[in-house]
């Protein structure tokens, strides 16, 4: 029921979606820390499209990728971007302190950072991390690589950068207030519970833990978000720690029709959870992903994930079961790596 419920939720089953920016909205966001793979995640969602159809959502600005969230890498509509990042600053800020201050990032060098992306980026500029630290060292700023992460995550926290277009398959940083329209202020209140929101009907049926973890904020944050919505959950007290389901997730029709998706790596519908356990037997846990973050591309198999699975060049191959005996048709297999198939082939042609 578990995972029949969250297949739909997350558009994987009967997806109801037509655009990547309406799918980025209704999933809130879409963890974005593997840049290419993070694009077949809203093309597996999206039947109807191909990378061409993402590329140009990123180049027009629709969607963007921030820091938003718990500190990882996230797809965000446009107009969700600033009252995010006002939400999760706090926690994010206190989540980099020690990791800054272990690598010589004092204010004073980050105020000085600041400014000078103001500078370099301004009149709608769009330039690679590298060529942003290539400026630096011409203005005497010499920043080492680790110091240039971090002041780039910062300059985001801050509101000062988001993501720009995509030049020469590289990532690019732009100035957010000129990529980005003015937008309404929320209330921090306002915010909780609009995230809540969400995260419940793009993740249900999910505890308060789960959406603890993949919001960054902390539990008692969490816990008054899902008040703030309780009257659109339901309940449901079978499982420690209880699950919530949101009141527009679908009613699961009576004969579930078999399925099969080729997930990619730090995929929402595997990441998002605080627990896994609903969705891939914990004996195999550590071949879906490593004790250093590092996630896998995972197969699914009816809503349970029974695989790995890599890219060569533009297609989807070398599956590697987690059981000797796995009873997953063929035609399903080679039908879902069709489908990423054709994905990727705009990339080419």
């Amino acid at each position: 029921m578990i995972r029949g419920l969250r297949l739909l939720s997350h558009q994987l089953v009967n997806p109801h979606c037509h655009s990547p920016k309406e799918l980025v909205s209704w999933m809130g966001a879409i963890q974005a820390q593997n840049y290419p793979m993070s694009k077949w995640a809203m093309g597996i969602r999206l039947p109807a499209s191909t990378i061409r159809t993402i590329d140009k959502v990123i180049q027009d600005g629709e969607i963007i990728r921030m820091h938003v969230l718990r500190p990882t890498w996230h797809w965000v509509p446009r107009e969700d971007v600033r009252w995010m990042l006002a939400l999760s600053k706090r926690n994010i800020q206190s989540a980099l302190k020690f990791r800054s201050k272990n690598n010589g990032m004092t204010d004073n060098l980050c105020i000085q950072c600041n400014r000078t992306l103001e500078k370099i980026l301004a009149g709608h500029l769009h330039l690679t991390r590298q060529e942003i630290r290539s400026a630096f060292h011409r203005l005497g700023l010499n920043i080492h690589p680790i110091q240039m992460t971090l002041i780039m995550m910062q300059a985001e926290i801050e509101g000062i950068v988001c993501s720009g277009i995509e030049k020469n398959n590289q990532c690019t940083y732009a100035l957010l207030e000129e990529r980005i329209p003015p937008t309404p202020t929320l209330s921090r209140d306002e915010a909780l519970a609009k995230l809540a929101t969400k995260f419940f009907q793009s993740h249900s049926p999910a505890s308060l833990y789960d959406f603890a973890w993949w919001s960054g904020l902390t539990c008692s944050e969490a816990k008054k978000a899902i008040d703030f919505i309780a009257s659109d959950l339901v309940q449901d007290k079978r499982y420690a720690p209880c699950l919530w389901t949101h009141v527009s997730c679908p009613t699961l029709p009576c004969h579930n029709t078999e399925n099969l998706h080729l997930l990619p790596s730090y995929d929402e519908y595997f990441i998002a959870y605080k627990d896994r356990t609903h969705v891939i037997d914990p004996q195999h846990q550590h071949k879906a992903f490593n004790a250093y973050g590092t996630f896998y591309p995972i197969v699914l198999y009816n809503g349970q994930a029974v695989a790995t699975w890599k890219q060569t060049t533009q297609r989807a191959a070398f599956v590697s079961p987690f059981y000797p005996q796995i009873n997953m048709p063929q035609r399903y297999l080679q039908k879902a790596m069709d489908v990423y198939k054709h994905f990727m082939a705009a990339k080419t042609s």
